[in-house]
């Protein structure tokens, strides 16, 4: 019996709910949907307007990468640890992971693909996309202004998304230091928190503020080949980046000086 994941190109929770299918040896076959007009088609079938949504070879129809890992529980192996801290620990990482950063990254990255939105084409190299790719290339430009603009990335919010990305990183590199994160395998901390931090880090512009950090090494782990695009440096406005920088420690970082 074979589960069917409901994902659109490049999307971090959908890469979540498909790494662990994959873990758990689970067959699945992924339908790949237009952004933005995915949500016409999920909510027909799940009564929900976000992916991932999956289904199984039960009946069920679930939605949301949190809600789906937590009914894949039943599958071996198991995504949380044993022991009672350390799964508290694990929880704690992936709640602020689904409910924190993921949001971040998608709205950090619409806010750049809008800027060049010739890169959806990479994003999605491997996708079969239900509408023949000339169209999906001509349309790129209405489809990531529409994904901006219902994912709220105003240039306010990824402004401030920007100048907190650093002490959001500080975070996910405390957790790698105290095993939260980073073991010997992974659990849904890892999952959640990995393919968004994989996702900022398409970004080339936020080269510096990954710079000397073991967050991009995470990603790169459990997501080698995810995203398979990237968007240009020089792509986001350099007057957000400077900001960024001044309320951070980004150029001290990248320039190995103490940030103090």
């Amino acid at each position: 019996m074979t589960y069917v994941l409901y994902a659109i190109p490049a999307s971090h929770p959908s890469a979540t709910v498909e790494r662990a299918l994959r873990l758990k040896g689970l067959p699945y076959r992924r339908v790949e949907l237009i952004p933005v007009a995915h949500k016409v088609v999920v909510r027909a079938r799940f009564g929900e307007t976000t992916v991932p949504a999956l289904a199984f070879p039960d009946g069920r129809r679930l939605a949301g990468s949190r809600t789906i890992l937590r009914a894949l529980e039943q599958h071996a192996p198991s995504l949380l640890p044993p022991e009672r801290e350390a799964r508290r620990l694990a929880e704690r990482a992936e709640e602020w992971g689904d409910q924190v950063l993921q949001p971040l990254a998608r709205r950090v990255v619409w806010a750049a693909v809008v800027r060049r939105p010739e890169v959806m084409d990479a994003y999605s190299a491997s996708a079969e996309l239900p509408v023949p790719r000339a169209i999906a290339r001509l349309s790129a430009p209405l489809v990531a202004r529409a994904a901006r603009a219902v994912n709220h990335a105003s240039d306010l919010a990824v402004r401030a998304d920007l100048a907190h990305l650093d002490h959001h990183l500080d975070r996910v590199d405390r957790w790698i230091a105290d095993g939260v994160l980073g073991g010997e395998a992974p659990n849904l901390g890892d999952l959640q928190i990995a393919p968004s931090l994989a996702l900022l880090a398409s970004v080339e512009d936020l080269a510096p503020v990954f710079a000397d950090r073991p967050a991009p090494e995470l990603a790169r782990r459990w997501f080698p080949d995810y995203p398979e695009g990237s968007v240009p440096a020089g792509t986001l406005p350099a007057a957000w980046l400077s900001e960024a920088a001044s309320a951070s420690s980004w150029a001290t970082r990248a320039t190995g000086r103490s940030a103090g």
